[in-house]
């Protein structure tokens, strides 16, 4: 079985390529937590600029890899530790990069794959590129994507969604913010090298000062997210 992802560092930036285009890019829970680890590690690296994580093959991510039952009866602390914190892990991984995280999608991004879209900073997709929430075709709660893309999606959307387990087009993901913007097929590897020079010509200091801004600010009161935005620029300002 080939690698679930590869990774290659040049000019500061981190391309994380998922690896396994025969079974649609899914990842175990081993694999989510390994990937998590490896944004987060190369995130803070000093001198880089950005990690974009890019699929091969037909498809983005298709979602998590279920492999068999464990055996035994399972307790609801078993299923968590097992299912949802490698994946709660990997989210957090990516909001603890110093380095925006960036996703390219060319094709289908389902369940934990279009979850991770929405918890990256920036997304860019192909117009062939389709998105989804299926998990309550199973009467499953999707509540660990909900938690990803909370504050980046609009709620009313965001149920609509998970509700109605519907595929939506790059279209309706991009006026959904669940990515920043949409290319024709042909030209999305292009699109999207063009956007990563483009931002790594931008200092590191710069990028993860953007970044930790909007991490914080949108949870404080008006005056304190004031402060802390004359704080971030001037430590910035201060340092080149």
């Amino acid at each position: 079985m080939s690698e679930a992802f590869t990774t290659t560092l040049a000019d500061g930036v981190a391309t994380i390529h998922l690896g396994r285009p025969d079974d649609g890019n899914k990842l175990s829970a081993e694999e989510i937590r390994a990937i998590g680890t490896t944004i987060r590690t190369l995130g803070c690296q000093e001198g880089t600029k950005l990690v974009v994580v890019r699929g091969g093959g037909e498809a983005f991510c298709l979602g998590r890899a279920v492999g068999p039952a464990a055996p035994g009866p399972k307790t609801a602390l078993s299923i968590r530790n097992a299912v949802a914190e490698p994946i709660l892990a990997l989210y957090a991984d990516v909001r603890a990069s110093a380095a925006p995280v960036m996703a390219v999608v060319h094709g289908e991004a389902k369940g934990f794959g279009c979850a991770m879209v929405g918890q990256c900073d920036l997304a860019i997709a192909s117009d062939t590129a389709r998105f989804s929430l299926p998990e309550m075709d199973t009467n499953l709660p999707p509540t660990l994507a909900i938690s990803a893309m909370m504050g980046k999606v609009l709620p009313k959307r965001l149920l609509h969604m998970v509700y109605t387990r519907q595929t939506i087009s790059a279209e309706d993901a991009l006026a959904m913010g669940i990515v920043g913007e949409v290319v024709p097929h042909a030209d999305i590897n292009a699109a999207a090298d063009a956007l990563i020079a483009r931002i790594a010509t931008r200092s590191a200091p710069a990028l993860s000062a953007v970044k930790e801004y909007l991490t914080l600010a949108p949870n404080l009161d008006a005056q304190t997210s004031a402060r802390l935005a004359a704080n971030v620029i001037s430590v910035v300002l201060g340092s080149q």
